[in-house]
């Protein structure tokens, strides 16, 4: 790989092997992307930094020559599994999704809530060795600085972010670009503030009703037959020709099932066993999913000049609230299905 301004070459050939992978997990620590964030200069006005090698030479970073062997380890062990997964943002999860000004301010108004990162075990005991480095021995006294630098280097970020927001709007209305749906469809999420938005599996999961696990099949649409049917009242069946078929402990039950498969969901899932408390959940999930479509359609109203957008905004926000917000769009079958 070519080092350039871009891209730069660090070297440490007076310290030992040791203090080198100490350095290497120090300069990955949450302490020194906030010290960072104080050298170099701005490019433009959204809070992108420029940094070169006169600002590199000018970082504190805490010292590894010498370092304890307990030190080593924690940092050792805390880098490694860093290094075993994606690392993510420093911005609020919430101002990610968030396209909208208005709604930016808003957040920014509220209380710090940590991004998924600063949330992480492994990125905690990292900067907890660090702080220890440093010389703060007490593991109250460290955590109290982890949390500290947690929120300091939330709240740097958040700022950046709000201006950021406030910057793509002014320049789409200088240019005329209208928002895509999955801009919207993200600026809608974040506005719902709904009080429930788990995942339709994690809901599931916490009804209070005796339970069976149930395999839903793959197999397309799911049918169910006529309620009068002598033999196939409870049966469940999949796909045009209809040959995968699944037996419902109840009619209720089998209308339990048809409903989740073609809200998509496959796979192992736990349903009651009693006809009454299915009859009552399947009415619970009826009502949560109403009262969900209402919202988004209201949301996606004042978002949308197109009934084609306003649709796919919409469907889009009810695959978020059946799947989870992280699941993407999978595929056309799934949205068809939700609209049923």
């Amino acid at each position: 790989m070519t080092c350039n301004k871009r891209f730069f070459d660090i070297a440490a050939p007076e310290l030992s092997n040791i203090e080198v992978s100490t350095l290497l997990a120090v300069l990955n620590s949450t302490l020194i992307g906030f010290f960072k964030t104080f050298y170099g200069r701005f490019t433009g006005t959204e809070g992108s930094l420029d940094t070169e090698v006169v600002d590199v030479n000018l970082l504190d970073v805490p010292d590894s020559r010498g370092i304890a062997d307990g030190i080593v380890h924690k940092l050792e062990c805390a880098f490694q599994q860093l290094t075993m997964r994606p690392i993510g943002r420093l911005v609020e999860d919430q101002l990610m999704n968030c396209h909208s000004p208005e709604r930016a301010r808003k957040i920014a108004e509220g209380p710090i809530v940590l991004p998924e990162e600063l949330q992480k075990q492994d990125r905690r005991a990292l900067d907890d060795a660090v702080f220890e480095l440093i010389g703060i021995g007490t593991p109250d006294r460290r955590k109290q600085m982890v949390n500290r630098l947690y929120e300091e280097t939330a709240r740097h970020f958040r700022q950046i972010r709000v201006v950021e927001i406030q910057k793509m709007e002014q320049r789409s209305a200088a240019g005329g670009r209208r928002f895509g749906a999955d801009e919207l469809d993200a600026d809608a999420w974040d506005a719902m503030e709904a009080d429930d938005v788990r995942p339709l599996r994690e809901w599931l999961s916490e009804q209070k009703v005796g339970k069976k696990t149930i395999t839903i099949p793959d197999g397309g649409m799911a049918y169910l037959a006529s309620a009068q049917d002598m033999f196939d009242a409870c049966v469940v069946s999949f796909g045009k020709d209809r040959k995968i078929r699944l037996k419902g402990e109840s009619r209720a039950q089998a209308e339990l099932i048809a409903r989740l498969a073609n809200l998509g969901i496959r796979g192992k899932i736990i349903l009651p066993v009693d006809e009454e408390d299915a009859r009552h959940l399947l009415e619970a999930l009826e009502t949560r999913l109403s009262e969900a479509r209402a919202r988004f359609e209201m949301l996606a109203s004042s978002r949308t000049g197109t009934e084609k957008l306003h649709n796919d905004v919409v469907d889009l926000l009810m695959h978020w609230f059946v799947h989870g917000r992280s699941n993407q769009r999978s595929g056309e079958r799934a949205m068809g299905q939700m609209r049923t």
